[in-house]
């Protein structure tokens, strides 16, 4: 015997439950089922002639032809015909050696011939034929499939950079947040996960990293995570510095994941750049994981469709700053002026001008002027100093190319001496970080690797049926988590569940970072932590 192997493709568009009902499967073969032949075939013919007449526009002019039909299961060879009208000997129509073979059901006209006569005609015909020994063997049959249940394994991949640039040569920390959320209709239960993590890193430390469900942190048995040298899914993106890392993260090694549809797993974990230069002007991150219900069972494929970015600027202070004494108008006068030039990549924040003025002298006024903006309002504020009062002007924000003069005049005993080299020894500028002009909040790119999918069913039927359902390729099995390669895991040809899911419309409450919904009146996104205030 011989199995009947039907492999069916399956789109699917959704996850809710629809009733499939019964499938029928009907089919023909020009063969018996138990391929039984026959010896000897005995047949009766039914035949039927009759001559068809057809009167023409002229009165008395008649079309004639003769008609065969074989009503018989049999194909007959028709030999010959002959016509006559009636009470006549000759015929008007007399064809012999016709060879002709009329099928079941079939039929064969003759030449039509002219007939001149007043009144209708009658004729009588003689048909030779003869029963060919032919027989037509046909099966048919039909096979009912039972509704059956298919389990759909899917998963939708967010990953994010807290931030998304840092500073070159400047020691930076930010956070990785990656949530996996299960959007079929099967339960996930065991999880392999490739996760990306650019050159200008450290790999993190095992223990820093956080992997929870639902809020509840998952137990260290019941996962195991490795670090792997180089980028394992990106290939151009990377950093010209370090060919980066990747956490292979196995997850559901000691028991089931128990990951429901609808729920979600987030992995946390803190990333540091010791060093990063500015030749690592964009840098990818994608993740990849593959998952199945069992670890036997049939393996889906996803990687996350927008991998986070991180960017290196290059941005470097300069500053150029000045004190000038100059007499004023009597004695004991003199006026001060003090620049502050800022020529560096961004505006600056925080700027304060200081100068020493010595305690023998008071400050009769002062102005403060951008070469932005003219004229600006300030105050300044003194405060005890060894040699004298520190005076400090705080003018607040500084942008890209603008100069900054503070002007003031101070009056003093005649006979004290102003020693313009000391006083430069003490005048000065602080000043706070570059101002960013656009927010450091977390980008991704356009779209990551495109990832093969296949669609085929994982469960058995509800009902046992005549019909075996099977793919091509046995189901390629979930790697051992324990024991087995890497290589043994990511095989080519695995068979895939994909629900090709059209993507939700998220409501007002949902998340702005990770896409996630949100209870109405929450201010904390429970997945990715973000703050709705």
């Amino acid at each position: 015997s011989r199995k009947l192997v039907i492999l069916p493709t399956i789109s699917i568009t959704g996850v809710e439950k629809i009733p499939a009902g019964i499938s029928v499967v009907t089919y023909n073969a020009e063969s018996t089922v138990s391929r039984i032949g026959f010896e000897n075939v005995s047949s009766s013919g039914r035949q039927f002639s009759y001559v068809n007449a057809k009167e023409d526009d002229r009165p008395g002019v008649w079309h004639c032809k003769c008609v065969f039909e074989n009503k018989s299961s049999f194909v007959v060879s028709l030999s010959g015909a002959t016509v006559r009208l009636a009470g006549r000997e000759s015929p008007i129509l007399d064809v012999s050696d016709l060879r002709q073979d009329i099928p079941p059901e079939g039929s064969w006209e003759s030449m039509e011939k002219r007939v001149e006569s007043e009144d209708q005609p009658s004729f009588t015909q003689e048909v030779r034929y003869s029963i060919l020994p032919r027989v037509s063997v046909k099966s048919s049959g039909s096979i009912q499939v039972s509704e059956q249940r298919l389990s759909i394994l899917d998963a939708l991949i967010l990953k994010r950079f807290d931030i998304s640039r840092i500073k070159s040569y400047i020691p930076s920390d930010l956070e990785v947040t990656t949530t996996i959320e299960n959007t079929g209709s099967a339960t996930i239960n065991v999880m392999r996960i490739i996760d990306d993590i650019p050159g200008i890193f450290m790999p993190p430390e095992l223990e820093n990293v956080i992997i929870e469900i639902e809020g509840a942190d998952l137990s260290e048995e019941q996962y195991r995570i490795e670090v792997i040298n180089g980028n394992q899914i990106e290939e151009k993106l990377i950093s010209p510095d370090n060919p980066g890392h990747a956490l292979r993260i196995t997850v559901g090694t000691s028991s089931r994941l128990g990951l429901k549809p609808g729920k979600t797993m987030v992995i946390r974990y803190p990333l540091h750049a010791p060093d990063p230069s500015p030749k690592n002007q964009l840098l990818v991150a994608p993740i990849r994981s593959d998952f199945s219900m069992e670890r036997f069972g049939p393996v889906a494929t996803r990687t996350v469709e927008r991998p986070p970015v991180v960017r290196v600027v290059h941005k470097r202070r300069q500053i150029s700053t000045g004190k000038e004494v100059f007499p004023g108008g009597g004695a004991g006068r003199y006026e001060i002026l003090l620049m502050f030039h800022n020529t560096s990549d961004s505006a600056l924040d925080d700027l304060a001008l200081h100068d020493i003025v010595p305690g023998t002298f008071s400050i009769e006024s002062s102005s403060v002027k951008s070469s932005l903006n003219g004229e600006k309002e300030s105050s300044f504020t003194k405060e005890s100093a060894r040699d004298g009062n520190k005076v400090t002007w705080s003018v607040g924000r500084i942008e890209m190319n603008e100069r900054i003069e503070v002007v003031y005049e101070i009056q003093g005993d005649t006979e004290a001496e102003y020693k313009v080299s000391d006083a430069q020894d003490f005048h000065g500028a602080t000043f706070g970080k570059e101002v960013d002009e656009v927010p450091n909040v977390p980008e991704w790119a356009e779209s990551a690797i495109d990832t093969p999918l296949i669609t085929l069913p994982l469960s058995k039927p509800i009902n046992n049926t005549e019909v075996l359902v099977q793919s091509s390729n046995d189901n390629e099995e979930l790697d051992d988590v324990l024991e087995d390669s890497e290589s043994n895991f990511e095989q080519e040809n695995v068979d895939l569940i994909d629900s090709n899911n059209d993507a939700e419309e998220h409501s007002e409450n949902s998340c702005p970072i990770c896409m996630s919904d949100s209870e109405i009146g929450e201010s904390v996104c429970v997945v990715c932590g973000y703050s709705f205030k």
